[in-house]
């Protein structure tokens, strides 16, 4: 074999190698690297649950903290006066009227009517009066208000009912004999509730809601709450 030919072969030699080289090169930038996988997030142990759950105790209890006799106070004030009792009526007004001449009454002047009309006596406690102090060492919530006292006397004009009406010769009903009918009835009315006990009941639906609004903001088993009342 010349040398010449041997040439020819060792060349062709090394360019056979260096394509299948350049073919591996090529093959392996086209494949895509496998994705790393994804990292497993261990489970909490029992000792980071249980200081979770010490860490919301803690806000709790932080919390707890806030609830002022203030903020108990404010927030009560803020109710402004609270209706806590209405009773109910209806009440029958009589009225007569009758002309005298010397002491003797002229039977032919009476004028009278019977009418009734139905409304409500509205009763409660002025909660812009409330005072609350909070005592932690002795456990002890007290809270002053106001006496109850009437709000209203509401009458209901579309009950009117007349039940008997005259007028006597010159002497004729006039709407001032009406309204002083109103203002009896009225004062009727209010007389008849304080003595069905309206005042009272007022009182003690007070302190009922007091009690469930304290109670809605706090923890009060460790509490005693003392009403007082003045005025």
């Amino acid at each position: 074999m010349t040398v010449k030919t041997k040439t020819g072969i060792y060349i062709g030699l090394i360019l056979a190698v260096i394509a299948v080289a350049v073919g591996l090169i090529i093959w392996h930038g086209g494949r895509q690297a496998p994705a790393p996988a994804p990292a497993v997030t261990p489970p909490p142990t029992p000792e980071v649950v249980i200081r979770e759950k010490e860490v919301e105790i803690e806000k709790i209890v932080e919390v707890e903290k806030e609830i002022t006799a203030a903020t108990i106070q404010d927030g009560l004030r803020d109710m402004g006066f609270l209706v806590t009792e209405e009773y109910y009526f209806t009440e029958v007004v009589s009225y007569s009227s009758i002309k005298t001449l010397f002491d003797w009454e002229l039977g032919i002047t009476e004028s009278r009517y019977l009418v009734s009309y139905d409304g409500v006596v509205t009763a409660g406690i002025d909660f812009a009066g409330i005072t609350v102090t909070k005592d932690t060492d002795d456990g002890l919530l007290t809270v002053t208000l106001p006496r109850a006292s009437i709000r209203n006397i509401d009458i209901d004009m579309e009950s009117f009912e007349l039940y008997t009406e005259k007028e006597g010769w010159g002497n004729p009903i006039s709407v001032a004999d009406y309204n002083q009918s109103l203002v009896e009835l009225e004062k009727n009315a209010e007389n008849r509730a304080l003595d069905r006990g309206i005042l009272d009941r007022a009182g003690e639906n007070a302190v009922r809601v007091i009690d469930n609004f304290i109670k809605s903001l706090m923890d009060t088993s460790g509490y005693t709450i003392r009403y007082d009342t003045v005025g």
